[in-house]
């Protein structure tokens, strides 16, 4: 078994080097290096072609002639992953040395195991340490972990998401990779349609670095987290049908509460243009969304403004 690993980047230029060289210095050497820019505008990819130059054999590049976006990015970049076995990184992050022999020594090892992640450092937007995935005495979830992907919690004290997966490339394929219609929370998406079928393995290990200087969530930004969190829930509500009543219930009460907080944003934003039909059209959408006796009475609640 071999490994491929891939970056996709959008004007990361200042971080860019460090991922790269994270990957390269690894103690067990992935097969090869894909690194795919969404048409940066910065410095990005003088730096790509630099280290293409100096590691031919291992690099392969893809430079997109318009910004497509890092859905569509990460499908570029697994479609040219060679190997079977595949793990990514975002290009503001970067790898401690023993990321891929651990967390490959767990996923060729055990034939139930089609996914691993590992526990987290994170940086705050001076570099300085702002805690971890994991603490000592948490047991994040493993194995059959769909309910928690679809809460986006698991089991650890942090609240934190897990990153930068390995997992194997027919898995990916099989689910039909990042769905291309979603702009964000694509890893969301893309985690619940794996986690379904795959088993999943946790390495306690700290083994990537995670920078917290994602974009924030802006005001211009809501409306299109709340469409796109709709529609993922939308689109994967078929996955519960299975699963107890009491699994069902605690994926929709935690849903519930994770899109009302953006349609909250939206209901009480009252600088919206025609903020009237604005509120009746996310207010039909919503209770169409969740349908129960509960959306209706919190509806109730918010136009006779007992919440503010």
């Amino acid at each position: 078994m071999s490994i491929s690993a891939y970056i996709t980047s959008y004007n990361k230029g200042k971080y860019l080097s460090k991922a790269i060289e994270s990957i390269l210095s690894q103690s067990l050497k992935p097969n090869e290096l894909i690194i795919v820019d969404d048409f940066s505008s910065d410095e990005s990819k003088l730096i790509i072609e630099s280290f293409k130059n100096r590691y031919p054999n291992i690099i392969k590049t893809v430079f997109n002639p318009s910004n497509y976006g890092v859905t569509k990015s990460r499908n570029i970049a697994i479609t040219k992953c060679s190997s079977n076995i595949i793990t990514y990184l975002d290009a503001d992050d970067y790898f401690l040395p023993n990321k891929l022999e651990s967390e490959f020594n767990l996923i060729s090892k055990n034939d139930k195991v089609r996914c691993v992640f590992s526990n987290v450092l994170y940086l705050d937007k001076n570099g300085n340490e702002n805690g971890f995935f994991a603490d000592k005495n948490d047991q994040p979830a493993e194995g059959n972990i769909l309910v928690e992907s679809f809460v986006r919690s698991y089991n650890v004290q942090s609240g934190r998401n897990i990153h930068f997966e390995m997992f194997y490339k027919t898995a990916a394929s099989e689910i039909g990779y990042y769905d291309e219609r979603i702009k964000i929370w694509e890893d969301w998406d893309f985690r619940i349609r794996m986690s379904k079928n795959n088993n999943y393995a946790y390495c306690p290990k700290v083994n990537s670095v995670y920078r917290d200087i994602k974009d924030g969530l802006s005001k211009s930004d809501i409306k299109l987290h709340y469409r796109e969190q709709v529609k993922i829930y939308n689109n994967n509500k078929l996955l519960l049908n299975d699963l107890s009543s009491k699994e069902k219930d605690l994926i929709k009460n935690r849903i519930f509460s994770q899109i009302k907080y953006f349609f909250e944003l939206i209901f009480l934003n009252r600088s919206e243009k025609y903020d009237f039909i604005n509120k009746i059209y996310y207010s039909l959408d919503f209770f169409r969304t969740f349908k129960t006796i509960k959306t209706m009475k919190y509806l109730i609640k918010l136009y006779l403004g007992k919440i503010k």
